[in-house]
């Protein structure tokens, strides 16, 4: 999981949505979208719920 993957990944723990996380890290719709759908498909997660809770299990935030 890269740090920047790890960070979206946080952000979408905290309720973030997209937009928010762009504005927050000065980052486009398109690129927030890919590093999630990338930790999505590291995670085998589904959804953003899906994700952030495999996260969790795995320790990758806490």
């Amino acid at each position: 999981m890269s740090p920047r993957e790890t960070e979206i990944i946080l952000w979408l723990s905290h309720g973030k949505t997209t937009g928010q996380i762009c504005e927050i890290l000065g980052l486009r719709p398109a690129t927030v979208e890919g590093y999630k759908r990338d930790a999505m498909d590291r995670l085998g997660a589904a959804n953003v719920t899906s994700l952030v809770a495999a996260a969790l299990r795995k320790g990758i935030i806490q």
